[in-house]
C-alpha cells in the first residue's frame, strides 16, 4: 500500500488514502476538512508540519499490517 498525500500548507495533509487517514486520526490528530472529488474522498489533517514522519511512521506502523489482513479477509467473503 502506498500512501499518496500531499501537502497542502506546512501544518495540512491531504490524502485519499483511507488507512493512513484513520491511522492520522487514531494517533490524535484533527480532521480538518473532508471533500469529494469524483469517486474518491479527500481528507485533510492538521499535521504540525511532521508529513514526512508521520508517512515514514504509517509505512512502518502495525497498523499497516493489521489494515492490509482486514483487507485480505474481506476478499475471502
Amino acid at each position: 500500500m502506498s500512501v499518496d498525500a500531499h501537502q497542502i500548507a506546512d501544518n495540512h495533509i491531504t490524502t485519499d488514502d483511507l488507512a493512513f487517514s484513520a491511522y492520522l486520526k487514531m494517533k490524535g490528530y484533527r480532521l480538518i476538512r473532508s471533500d469529494s472529488k469524483k469517486s474518491k474522498i479527500l481528507f485533510t489533517f492538521n499535521v504540525d508540519g511532521e508529513n514526512d514522519r508521520l508517512k515514514v511512521e504509517f509505512i512502518n506502523s502495525q497498523f499497516l499490517q493489521f489494515y492490509n489482513e482486514l483487507r485480505n479477509l474481506k476478499k475471502m467473503i
